[in-house]
């Protein structure tokens, strides 16, 4: 397999998602939204207020699950993008060029999960950068210390948010292939955002907790996921069906 080819699906990918622009907004508002809206909703809860050692133990859980976010922001970002990666191209008539030239099933998957990871990561980050730095500045008058950067958070963009990406995009990739229409690639594509979004309530109702080692250990089954789901993926994305039988 080569990179250089992969490479190569990723720009044309560029290309295409540049003249989206509501593509473009999605990856800029939906995390400038959380980044700057979950600071705001602790500096309303503490603002004018007397704070105890139970409040602070309060609001340090409360920051703690709200990590969890940028994994969920960042598989609605890698999915929306995903899922129309190839159901989009068929649409638009220049999927059958890419698939008669010779490049492997394997490079145009590359390729094209490449152009949906590096955004969406690079999204959560910049997101994750400006919400530890006004969280910072709204707690530190009580935690007397910066509460960021730490271990958890080191966990959630290194370890849970990449594999979570990838998680998102192999099934947006399924999805994708064996649909016909964009919409229903994106309601499939959602499948990768329920199991975040239940660990997430888990977490409010207080069955699990979001410490460094429920961390790790939940990034290490997403990354199972991936490593399972890829030969999937690969035997899904067939390009002697898509030209045959797409209509």
């Amino acid at each position: 397999m080569s990179f250089r080819k992969a490479w190569i699906v990723t720009q044309k990918e560029f290309s295409i998602v540049r003249l989206r622009k509501t593509l473009i907004y999605f990856y800029v508002v939906l995390p400038l939204a959380v980044s700057i809206g979950l600071p705001l909703l602790v500096w309303h809860l503490i603002n004018g207020s007397t704070v105890k050692a139970s409040d602070v133990q309060y609001i340090t859980g409360l920051m703690d699950a709200f990590e969890f976010f940028f994994a969920i922001i960042g598989v609605m970002l890698s999915s929306y993008t995903a899922a129309y990666s190839i159901v989009g191209e068929k649409i638009q008539k220049s999927l059958e060029p890419l698939l008669s030239t010779p490049i492997s099933d394997r490079e145009i998957i590359l390729g094209k999960a490449f152009s949906a990871f590096i955004p969406s990561f690079t999204a959560v980050v910049v997101g994750n950068s400006i919400y530890m730095a006004l969280m910072d500045k709204i707690t530190y008058h009580i935690l007397g210390y910066s509460y960021y950067p730490n271990l958890s958070i080191v966990i959630v963009l290194l370890l849970l948010v990449p594999s979570g990406l990838t998680l998102s995009i192999e099934i947006s990739s399924m999805a994708s292939s064996r649909v016909s229409d964009p919409r229903s690639a994106y309601q499939l594509s959602m499948a990768g955002f329920i199991p975040f979004f239940i660990v997430y309530v888990m977490t409010e109702i207080s069955i699990i907790s979001l410490t460094n080692t429920n961390l790790l250990i939940i990034s290490g089954i997403v990354a199972a996921l991936d490593i399972l789901l890829y030969p999937l993926v690969i035997k899904t994305f067939n390009r002697d069906k898509i030209l045959t039988s797409w209509k």
